[in-house]
Parts: structure tokens; C-alpha cells; sequence
């Protein structure tokens, strides 16, 4: 078990360092730093995928790094909707959304599309990475508490 473990920590690192990315929240998020070793692990692995699916599924609209298109598409940046509606999120990825959103207290009103094809994990994957990318830090998702979530969206 040891030697597995040490062997993923290894085939993570190198995996980071030929992608070239900075994989993983900075040292200081609270959320990061209270998880066992195990759960940092998932959680590096979870943030890298998220990476990789946000930009197929969500940079186009929420651009890279976060910030939205002005007044047309919200910022997933530091963004008090992401932070305290976090269920209507995780509903909105898979669902889309339609009607008037404010993020941090600015309106938005544009359709956000459906991903009816995502899974339970890639939804958590996007989650982790967007949950822990500029400014934010909400921390570790998992597969079975976005399933739960997913089973209670209007």
C-alpha cells in the first residue's frame, strides 16, 4: 500500500511538471491544507482533470482565467454566487441555467447551457478545480455529494 501510494505521488508530480501547470491550490487555502494525505492526493488529481474539463466545457464562456466577459458572462473568480449557492451551481453545470443571477452584485441574465453528458465525478472534478482557482478555496468534491446534489435540482 505504501509503495502505491509513494508511486501516485510520484506519477502526479511528473504529470504536473511535463503539463507545466501550477496544479493545486497555493499553500495557504485552509480548505487544501485540512485534508489527510490520501484526500490530497484525490484532490490533486481531481483539480488537474477539472482543469482539463473546464477548459473543454466552461473557458469558452467564463474564459480562462476566471473572469467572465463582462457584463454578459458571470466571473467564477472569487465569486460570492460560487461560494454561498454552491448546490445552484453544481444543478447549473449539468442542468444549465436560465433567468437573472447576481454575482457579486453584478446582474446576469444569459442562458448557460446544459452538459447533460457530464458524470457525477467530472461535475466534481470542475468543482474542486473551479472551487480552488482564483481566490476561491471551497475545498475537495466528491462524486457522491454532487450525485446527491443532482438528485434534489428543480
Amino acid at each position: 500500500m505504501k509503495n502505491s501510494y509513494k508511486a501516485s505521488l510520484v506519477w502526479l508530480y511528473l504529470i504536473m511538471l511535463l503539463a507545466g501547470c501550477n496544479a493545486g491550490p497555493s499553500s495557504n487555502n485552509p480548505a487544501y491544507e485540512k485534508l489527510d494525505n490520501k484526500d490530497k492526493l484525490r484532490f490533486n488529481q481531481d483539480f488537474i482533470q477539472g482543469q482539463n474539463l473546464y477548459t473543454k466545457h466552461c473557458s469558452n464562456c467564463h474564459q480562462l482565467n476566471g473572469e467572465g466577459l463582462g457584463r454578459l458572462i458571470p466571473p467564477l473568480a472569487e465569486a460570492d454566487f460560487l461560494i454561498e449557492q454552491q448546490e445552484a451551481a453544481i444543478c447549473g453545470i449539468k442542468h444549465g441555467m436560465q433567468g437573472e443571477i447576481i454575482v457579486n452584485g453584478v446582474a446576469y441574465n444569459q442562458p448557460m447551457p446544459a452538459n447533460k453528458a457530464l458524470t457525477d465525478l467530472e461535475i466534481a472534478q470542475i468543482m474542486t478545480y473551479v472551487g480552488n482557482s482564483w481566490g476561491n478555496e471551497l475545498g475537495l468534491f466528491r462524486a457522491e455529494e454532487i450525485r446527491a446534489v443532482l438528485n434534489a435540482c428543480d
